[in-house]
């Protein structure tokens, strides 16, 4: 890939994207503010991710991807490594709750250089892009809400939420605020089944846990447990 030439000094942005509608849609789609478009690069092999970014020198990398795969991930471990202060925006349709140990290390390891973790779907404005693109370029690390807890938030020292996996601690998240199963299915764009086998495996957790539990009320157990061990609630 060869980088547009620039002419201002403005925040240089990179974008590597693995999936060709998106490609198209930052093609189509004009950037607003301060900020320049190197390129849009499809990176299939993660391990030439390196030398484009040493061909372009930016800014901020932009890298989106169906599924957050080890790979990927490793991958920017690297680019981290020699690039500390370049910002980094990550986003991802779905995920494993083996990646969520390497994020929070990868947020960690910055030396100037901000990180952007989100969902694509978490995002509907493109005015929310830009602010996180503009965020990272300012050594901020800004996670999306549904996945900040299990980034951050470290190991839960509730023996039941220790159990749960990523995907599950989300859902949990939603569950803690009312949202229904449609609800759920709807903002974490899956199936209204795949919501109901995630909460029977919740749930089973649960009983497995204590046996004292009221089974005919898990949901309110579940979620009044989630918002104690998260702070959200008083002991």
């Amino acid at each position: 890939m060869n980088c547009m030439e620039t002419k201002t000094k403005t925040l240089k942005l990179l974008v590597v994207e693995r999936e060709e509608i998106y490609r198209h849609l930052y093609e189509l789609v004009p950037l607003k503010g301060p900020i320049e478009l190197l390129g849009i690069a499809d990176e299939s092999d993660m391990a030439s991710l390196p030398e484009v970014i040493s061909n372009c020198h930016p800014d901020v990398l932009l890298l989106g991807t169906r599924k957050l795969e080890d790979s990927v991930v490793e991958c920017l471990e690297q680019v981290r490594a020699v690039y500390p202060q370049m910002g980094i925006v990550l986003l991802f349709a779905s995920y494993g709750s083996a990646q969520m140990e390497s994020l929070r290390k990868l947020a960690a390891a910055g030396d100037g250089g901000g990180l952007a973790v989100f969902l694509r779907q978490s995002l509907g404005k493109i005015e929310q892009l830009l602010s996180i693109i503009m965020a990272a370029n300012h050594g901020q690390v800004t996670l999306d809400p549904h996945l900040a807890n299990c980034i951050l938030g470290g190991k839960p020292e509730c023996p039941f939420l220790k159990e749960l996996t990523a995907r599950e601690m989300e859902i949990m998240s939603l569950l803690s605020k009312g949202h229904t199963n449609g609800a759920i299915a709807k903002d974490l764009y899956i199936d209204i089944k795949t919501v109901e086998h995630h909460l029977n495996s919740i749930y089973s957790k649960l009983k497995a846990d204590d046996s004292d539990f009221g089974h005919k009320h898990l949901r309110v157990t579940a979620a009044r447990l989630y918002l104690k061990e998260t702070g959200e609630l008083a002991a």
